[in-house]
């Protein structure tokens, strides 16, 4: 085990930033710290880097106490590397300063430091100071140069955050190939469920300072414990109900449910991928049918507008994702099936 946390409280004045967080992170393993801004992931892992004094709680560092209210570790004496948000790097130094320096007088400095500059990527720019990198240059020159200290574990703090989509989605593969390559194991901040999917062997959820779920990307995204972790992973459709015969009635017809009293009155949640369309000649009167508004091709997939009427004959607004090649065009009449596996219903 690379860290164990217990019990981790922490406030800055009457704002309580961390709530009694509990959990430990295996070796060799990519962990994200998953959800919006002030929800406490800069605070943990600052907590966890030696940034701040503990408040209540403990942290472990390969099994060896670091951090107690009574005890701080200093950073550079914990078996960490920092990435900063703004990258931090030395602004009179070259990029190869910048990596030699971190790779410090290890015996196999040479080596380590030819090693890290392929692996990053920097091998063009070595001569070039930070102020005159893009925004991508200066992110691999800042991984570079934490992984040049050979940590156990490497802290990133919103690393792709600045980057351009297609920049972003070039480095976050690099960054996965990079980390896989090590003896390290990781954490990455971030507020992009599609990041922490991507990267990681398991996903931290954080809420106001509470840790709400801690799960493999597959269990997060298929089994979320409630409303606020199903919305993080894209659009949804939201519906209230009520519990009656172990089901619940949704413009979308009736969904079952188990573990549920009768009565309960609940949010259901629908994916816009859950709602599957098909074309109809003629416009259906059955909840299970729509009629669409609006196609926005995106590609692989599309955005299909539609309105439902429920029982009491109320319209509602409904999205579905489908393939990219349906597009049915305004005022066309659809029927939709479900698929469960991305429908959610939580009590409210």
């Amino acid at each position: 085990m690379i860290l164990d946390v217990k019990q981790l409280s922490h406030s800055f004045g009457e704002k309580e930033a961390l709530t009694n967080l509990n959990f430990s992170i295996e070796n060799n393993s990519i962990v994200s710290v998953l959800g919006p801004s002030g929800c406490g992931k800069t605070t943990l892992i600052r907590l966890i880097a030696g940034l701040e004094q503990i408040q209540k709680g403990e942290i472990f560092l390969e099994k060896s106490l670091v951090a107690n209210k009574n005890l701080n570790v200093p950073p550079e004496k914990r078996p960490i590397s920092y990435v900063f948000q703004d990258f931090a790097l030395f602004p009179h130094m070259t990029v190869l300063e910048n990596v030699s320096f971190a790779a410090g007088s290890k015996s196999n400095k040479k080596q380590l430091i030819d090693q890290v500059i392929h692996l990053a990527k920097v091998e063009n720019f070595l001569e070039k100071y930070p102020h005159s990198l893009s925004g991508g240059e200066q992110q691999r020159v800042a991984l570079a140069r934490s992984i040049a200290v050979q940590p156990k574990l490497l802290l990133l703090d919103e690393p792709f955050s600045d980057l351009d989509i297609n920049l972003k989605r070039e480095i976050i593969d690099d960054t996965l190939h990079l980390i896989n390559s090590l003896e390290s194991s990781a954490i990455v901040v971030t507020h992009n469920a599609e990041e922490a999917m991507f990267l990681s062997d398991a996903i931290l959820v954080m809420e106001k300072g509470k840790l709400i779920q801690i799960g493999t990307p597959h269990d997060i995204y298929f089994k979320p414990s409630n409303l606020y972790v199903a919305s993080l992973f894209g659009e949804t459709n939201i519906f209230q109900s009520k519990v009656e015969d172990n089901t619940c009635l949704t413009p979308l017809g009736r969904i079952k449910t188990s573990n549920l009293s009768n009565n309960q009155d609940v949010d259901v949640v629908v994916r816009p991928e859950a709602i599957k369309l098909n074309l109809e000649k003629s416009p259906l009167l059955n909840p299970n049918s729509g009629v669409v508004v609006d196609s926005k091709f995106l590609g692989n997939s599309a955005i299909i507008h539609m309105t439902v009427n429920d029982e009491k004959n109320n319209k509602h607004h409904i999205h579905s994702r489908v393939m990219g090649n349906f597009l049915p065009p305004a005022a066309s009449s659809v029927s939709v099936t479900l698929d469960e596996d991305h429908v959610f219903i939580f009590p409210r």
